[in-house]
């Protein structure tokens, strides 16, 4: 067989997912399953004890802030999640109570998180948690939410392997920075959602910038974006 004739006849390549393309299914699914919230987060080992990374998020920033991220990483971090193909399970206030201080699970009720549901994503090696959240008990359809699960897991794995292809091209916390800025935190917000002064901020989206040889921070987003970097 000729190098054109395989070239034509190979199998197209499996475009690469975005968090763009990930929020898009992430809301999708809260309105298919009847959730309120959503969060994935990055659950990958090397990370200290309560440090975060999340993907995506339709959590407010004043949510983030309140509740705490370190609160957060240990619901993340907690084994009450849900593995694919089994039922996902509702966790409500009393139940979180086990995991949580009093004081964060009282946070999580004022911010409307009245039922919650923890989801594990494998995704190739990857390991990624999602919380999916309503703001009324017994609303939220679990059979739908599954089905969301999978599709996840599957839309994860495109994102593991751009990263991979990617190289690691930016740090964990250059991608970190730089997903914040694209969604319109500025560097004050983005330096308590990561507990960082702001200037470490800048100059990790100063290194951002250079390492994607772009010009400006609207172009480094773009080029990221386009990537599958954030």
């Amino acid at each position: 067989m000729t190098t054109d004739m395989r070239e034509r006849t190979a199998a197209p390549r499996r475009k690469a997912a975005t968090r763009r393309d990930l929020a898009t299914l992430a809301r999708q699914g809260c309105r298919e399953a009847g959730a309120a919230f959503y969060l994935i987060a990055d659950t990958a080992p090397g990370g200290a004890s309560g440090a975060l990374r999340i993907l995506v998020s339709n959590w407010s920033f004043d949510t983030i802030e309140d509740v705490g991220l370190s609160a957060i990483a240990r619901l993340v971090e907690s084994p009450i999640s849900t593995s694919p193909g089994a039922a996902p399970c509702a966790w409500h206030p009393l139940a979180l109570a086990a995991l949580l201080a009093q004081d964060d699970v009282a946070r999580l009720c004022q911010h409307d998180h009245q039922e919650m549901f923890l989801l594990k994503l494998p995704a190739g090696k990857g390991r990624f948690i999602g919380l999916f959240s309503a703001m009324t008990a017994g609303s939220v359809d679990a059979a739908r939410l599954a089905r969301t699960q999978m599709a996840l897991c599957h839309m994860l794995s495109g994102l593991e392997n751009e990263k991979a292809a990617s190289g690691e091209l930016l740090s964990e916390r250059e991608r970190e920075c730089l997903s914040w800025v694209s969604q319109g935190k500025t560097a004050d917000e983005v330096s308590q959602i990561l507990n960082v002064s702001s200037n470490t901020v800048n100059s990790y989206v100063a290194h951002a910038i250079h390492k994607l040889s772009a010009k400006n921070r609207a172009m480094a987003i773009a080029t990221a974006i386009r990537r599958g970097i954030i």
